[in-house]
């Protein structure tokens, strides 16, 4: 079996908890999060982890980016500082896909991939405490709170929300709240009562790559922008920003160009059956690329609209 490809009965595994979790949520008393990968035995929940580094994204699929971003230091002064804990996160839901769109991954594919995703960081992590769970609930501050009660702790851990550029834009969006009012409520009990803190992924201002990603890296840097102007614009992002609630870290500049749009391109478009294996490292995990090449999940071009 190849590194990267899980057996076909864990498969079955996750596939049956799926099936469980999505039957079941539509129950008005039914838990709307479930673990479905852990290292230890246990979620992390123990005394012990209190700084919990949450990566929650669609991962379609996940890239080298993401995989920076979860090994990022907890701390800018002290790399060694580590985590206690990662969560991947999930959602059966998105506030603007829905379910998905066509060319998407199935669900099932992106679990498993989630789960390779967390099989690297445990190979490259000092002391790997990761977890994987599967979320009814598309809004960030939201899943925040729906963590807190899935764990009710004392102390509570401490949620470090993972980010990309395109994430926090959308995070400070009134529209997904209903109003802006409704949205500072959220932002107080996320930063506030919850002291969660954001870590956004801030790109470098020009790529190792040279000039064959242009069109890529002007997309990505347009969202690097725009998070700019999100937090120097009054409003509760800039509020939050002033007091340390919300973070910019610099990842990787060799992996911080790499998108999910661009490795489903990049499968699309290369020849029938043959993209390049080193090429493909350079834009996922380890653990991911066999996984690519072998399902050819996005081998097949998008249908015409």
């Amino acid at each position: 079996m190849c590194a990267g490809l899980l057996p076909k009965a864990r498969s079955r595994v996750l596939q049956d908890a799926l099936d469980r979790f999505t039957e079941t949520i539509s129950q008005e008393s039914a838990p709307r999060i479930r673990i479905v990968y852990s290292t230890n035995a246990e979620r992390p929940s123990n005394a012990m982890a209190q700084h919990v580094a949450v990566l929650d994204a669609s991962f379609n699929p996940p890239t080298r980016a993401h995989l920076a971003l979860a090994k990022l230091p907890r701390s800018v002064e002290d790399k060694k500082l580590q985590f206690d804990a990662h969560m991947l996160i999930f959602s059966v839901r998105n506030a603007d896909k829905g379910k998905g769109r066509p060319g998407d991954a199935s669900v099932l594919q992106r679990l498993e991939m989630v789960e390779l995703l967390a099989r690297q960081l445990e190979r490259d992590l000092p002391s790997p405490n990761i977890s994987v769970a599967l979320v009814d609930e598309p809004l960030v501050f939201a899943k925040s709170t729906l963590i807190h009660s899935y764990w009710d702790q004392s102390p509570a851990p401490r949620l470090y929300w993972l980010m990309g550029s395109d994430t926090i834009t959308r995070v400070f969006q009134s529209k997904y709240y209903g109003s802006q009012a409704r949205l500072e409520q959220w932002t107080s009990q996320f930063f506030q009562e919850e002291q969660s803190v954001i870590v956004c992924a801030e790109r470098p201002k020009e790529s190792s790559q040279g000039n064959a990603q242009n069109a890529q890296q002007s997309s990505l840097q347009q969202e690097s922008e725009e998070v700019r102007q999100l937090l120097a614009s009054p409003g509760p992002a800039h509020d939050w920003y002033e007091r340390g609630s919300i973070q910019l870290r610099t990842i990787d500049p060799n992996a911080a160009w790499q998108s999910s749009t661009a490795v489903r391109k990049f499968l699309r478009t290369s020849q029938p059956n043959s993209p390049s294996k080193e090429q493909l490292s350079n834009m996922v995990p380890d653990t991911l690329v066999d996984y690519l090449l072998t399902r050819g999940i996005y081998d097949e071009p998008l249908p015409e609209p």
